[in-house]
């Protein structure tokens, strides 16, 4: 009898999760006594004050305050835009009037991804008066130094104000840092003795979600300051609190010492394994949390205010990249078609890094920068991010990385 009883009722919450209902009420709210980080994870992890009332938080952005916003005549950039997040990004951002870049790694599904925007571009409704933004396609392998290198030349190349005086680059006004991957093993019969390395000798994860991005950043930077007001979003994770080397337990309950090596020996470190393979993903996650906070300090300490700089978890978001990091590829269909129903959309995961790009009365009025953020929309704070230290070794180890590519 109680074995029948426990049954119906895992099977009953199981339904209940799954279900349209989830997201209408606040039925697993309770979750977050358990990891107030879980906030805004998936649909059904959107609650108000946390250990006072579980009451649904209202969304801080919506896609109908979104279709208000008049982007006609600002430039912008995403990276890794040919899928996902990225493209849901780029999608709205041309719909209501901007001129888009999307930086992909393959070339062949860069230029498909411009031509389906395109095509959808035509069938948008943007904000009342809005033009239509441009879209041009950008390659970009952001694990690879070189490869970034040339095409931010290209791109400052390209977009070069004629109009101005020769040499005065045009402005940008957008830069999402969206592109990442998760560890992607050696195909060898044999197991890796050492962890995948990028063509420049870094971690592959590492040099891929931040080295690259780092970059870019740096080499755009003088486009960036054209713009009156520029934004700059990093996509970043809930992974950078949880899942993190050895564990994020461990950091929190009294091993303060720095997470991110401040050497690439350090960050390089380590023996394939499927648990750490979580926690090199997770690092990643954190170094672009704490790389946007010290750039912030940087820019205040140099009396640069024109640039906003912030980092968002997007959800835990079905795409590419998700549907084979929770589950492996040869998982049944029927799981698959749960994660997707269970987890937010690509739209709804490229929300909150839009609010971080577009909402400029937001933005400027509450002085949104070196901020993390969580969907939707709300403001989280980074348990890790905020560690001096850390963002120190982050943003050295990067400066140390690239300088030959400056």
């Amino acid at each position: 009898m109680k074995t029948t009883i426990a049954a119906a009722l895992i099977a009953t919450a199981i339904g209940l999760l799954f279900s349209p209902l989830s997201r209408q009420y606040p039925i697993f709210h309770w979750l977050m006594y358990l990891e107030p980080a879980l906030v805004g994870l998936l649909p059904v992890l959107i609650i108000k004050h946390i250990f006072k009332a579980l009451t649904p938080h209202p969304w801080g952005f919506t896609f109908e305050q979104l279709a208000q916003i008049d982007l006609t005549g600002q430039v912008a950039l995403v990276t890794g835009a040919n899928s996902g997040i990225g493209y849901e990004i780029a999608k709205f951002l041309v719909a209501q009037g901007a001129d888009v870049t999307i930086a992909c790694r393959n070339a062949q599904r860069c230029f498909a991804a411009a031509d389906r925007l395109r095509l959808e571009r035509s069938s948008s409704r943007g904000a009342s008066g809005s033009k239509k933004g441009t879209i041009s396609p950008l390659i970009m392998d952001m694990s690879d130094l070189n490869s970034v290198r040339k095409a931010a030349k290209t791109w400052l190349h390209n977009n070069n104000n004629k109009e101005e005086e020769e040499g005065a680059s045009t402005k940008l006004d957008m830069l999402f840092l969206n592109a990442g991957i998760f560890y992607e093993s050696n195909n060898d019969n044999k197991a890796p003795k050492t962890l995948p390395l990028s063509k420049d000798g870094i971690e592959n994860v590492f040099a891929t979600n931040v080295v690259g991005h780092h970059l870019l950043y740096r080499l755009l930077e003088p486009a960036l300051r054209q713009s009156s007001m520029a934004r700059v979003v990093s996509t970043s994770s809930v992974a950078g609190i949880g899942w993190l080397p050895p564990h994020g337990f461990k950091y929190r309950f009294g091993d303060t010492s720095p997470i991110i090596p401040a050497t690439l020996a350090e960050l390089n470190a380590g023996t394939p394994s499927s648990k750490l393979a979580f926690a090199l993903y997770g690092r990643s996650k954190l170094a672009q949390a704490a790389w946007s906070q010290a750039l912030t300090k940087r820019l205040l300490d140099n009396d640069i205010s024109s640039i906003y700089v912030n980092s968002a978890h997007p959800g835990a978001v079905y795409t590419p990249l998700s549907s084979g990091k929770y589950f492996p590829k040869s998982f049944p269909e029927f799981i698959k078609r749960i994660q997707e129903q269970l987890m937010w959309s690509s739209e709804e995961g490229a929300l909150t890094n839009l609010y971080l790009g577009v909402a400029t009365e937001d933005i400027r009025g509450k002085d949104i920068r070196g901020k993390y953020y969580h969907p939707q929309s709300v403001e989280y704070e980074h348990p890790y991010a905020g560690d001096g230290v850390l963002q120190e070794n982050v943003w050295h180890l990067c400066e140390e990385l690239v300088e030959a590519f400056l």
